[in-house]
């Protein structure tokens, strides 16, 4: 995965399809609503459905939207900084996309709102090899980190972490551009050129499925920020159909978040059954489900999907550093207000 596919900076954050216009109304019936009479929602998503969305998936095959009374449908866009771009022009109405496009977007529209995170952990890690002796940043001192490519998603990861560890790039630490995983990247691990690598957690899992084993040495500070999280506007939120959608979307997805968590083993037939492409390759699937399983399961004292603003804050800290936003940005109306805090409370009902 490059910098297009989960955002424009490390933290947010397969082929384009053509941008479908419109979410809440898009498919409409001449009376407003489906023939079903659900309310039509269309979410645009960064990459295809697969592993990294299970709860969208259970959710659907477990007619959870339907018993919402929403029609949900998907489409992808070309990586979810596009989506941001998407989102402030107010050609769509949710899409699901990486935290710091999220921020961004926030910037450029004070109306943009976060509902719930598909991933409460980051999409982007820094791992070291198992037999390196590597446990912390700080270990990489002398060291040779691999990562996709200058300017690639988890490029502000690394070098937030090196940074935060006391080393400088290409002085106490080696960066080496590697690529995603693949031949070039398992090679330079194989053969010692590298002994830490940087990507997103699909090409860490596809490593680990050649048989890489990995130590995950991102500075906790980091693990924490949001992946992928649903975003909408309040231009949407203050329509009644707008809100209906919201909350059945959250409600729904939620739901499902909490089903994959506790029934893991079912969670993955499902995806499985709903989509064999996911699992052709039952190893490589297996290791990618341990990893998006891992993403969407909330840390002690926190729920699935749910917002925290240290978290986003942190978010904001990152993208302040490379002056994409301002260092003084509140990005409390982001994760917050009236309607949000309304849909949150739907969605969370009964946890």
């Amino acid at each position: 995965m490059n910098k297009s596919r989960w955002g424009v900076a490390v933290i947010a954050a397969v082929g384009a399809t053509t941008l479908l216009a419109g979410c809440v109304g898009a498919a409409d019936s001449a009376d407003g609503g489906s023939e079903s009479g659900a309310i039509p929602v269309e979410v645009l998503l960064p990459i295809p459905e697969g592993l990294a969305f299970t709860p969208l998936i259970v959710a659907r095959e477990q007619g959870l939207f339907e018993d919402a009374d929403i029609d949900l449908t998907t489409a992808v866009a070309d990586g979810s900084g596009y989506l941001s771009q998407q989102i402030v022009a107010g050609n769509v109405d949710f899409a699901l996309m990486g935290a710091a496009d999220a921020v961004v977007s926030f910037s450029k529209r004070d109306d943009v709102r976060v509902l719930f995170c598909n991933q409460v952990n980051n999409v982007y890690r820094i791992v070291a090899k198992a037999d390196s002796g590597i446990t912390s940043m700080e270990d990489l001192e002398g060291k040779s980190l691999g990562y996709t490519e200058p300017g690639g998603g988890e490029s502000q990861l690394v070098s937030a972490a090196i940074a935060g560890a006391g080393l400088v790039e290409n002085e106490t630490i080696t960066l080496v551009p590697v690529g995603p995983a693949g031949p070039q990247s398992l090679g330079a691990l194989q053969d010692d050129t590298i002994q830490a690598y940087s990507s997103s957690f699909p090409d860490v899992a596809a490593l680990a499925a050649e048989g890489i084993e990995w130590v995950d040495i991102t500075p906790a500070k980091y693990s924490n920020v949001p992946g992928a999280c649903m975003v909408t506007t309040e231009d949407v939120l203050s329509t009644e159909e707008g809100m209906a959608a919201a909350t059945a979307v959250a409600t729904a997805w939620v739901q499902a978040q909490y089903f994959a968590i506790e029934n893991p083993d079912e969670a993955f037939e499902i995806v499985c059954s709903a989509i064999e492409s996911a699992c052709e390759n039952e190893d490589a699937a297996k290791a990618l489900y341990a990893e998006a399983l891992n993403l969407i399961t909330p840390p002690d004292g926190q729920r699935p999907g749910e917002l925290r603003e240290s978290s986003w804050n942190t978010v904001v800290e990152i993208l302040a550093a490379t002056d994409t936003v301002s260092a003084d940005l509140d990005i409390t109306p982001l994760i917050g207000g009236e309607n949000v805090d309304a849909v949150i409370a739907a969605a969370y009902d009964g946890h």
